[in-house]
């Protein structure tokens, strides 16, 4: 049986290292996507960040596919000092906020500002 600890975490050479298996479409729902939101998403002016610094690249280009799969949200992968990060774009914006608004709680009300 898979966990949840093991969909984003695995044992290589005697460490925990967060990793991104495909399992995960079956738990990526509005829900799931809203407290990630929450948790580790930024507005900015022209977009929306979803903070992934933990992973490689390769797997952060695997969860916008997934993003796009599961949404069809018009994502990309950025270099953020070297470490990636997903960058929701200003045309996918107002898709986004329809799916994640109705399980945002008020205090981070403010991580939806109108795009200008």
């Amino acid at each position: 049986m898979l966990t949840l600890f093991n969909l984003f975490y695995e044992v290589r050479n005697g460490k925990v290292v967060k990793r991104i298996n495909y399992d995960l479409l079956s738990y990526l729902d509005e829900i799931a996507l809203a407290y990630w939101s929450m948790d580790d998403g930024a507005w900015c002016k022209s977009g929306f960040y979803l903070h992934t610094k933990g992973f490689t690249f390769l797997e952060v280009s695997q969860l916008v596919a997934m993003l796009h799969y599961k949404f069809t949200l018009m994502c990309s992968v950025q270099n953020h000092e070297g470490r990636p990060v997903i960058y929701i774009k200003a045309k996918s914006m107002n898709h986004f906020r329809s799916l994640v608004l109705p399980y945002f709680h008020p205090s981070m009300m403010y991580k939806l500002k109108q795009v200008t």
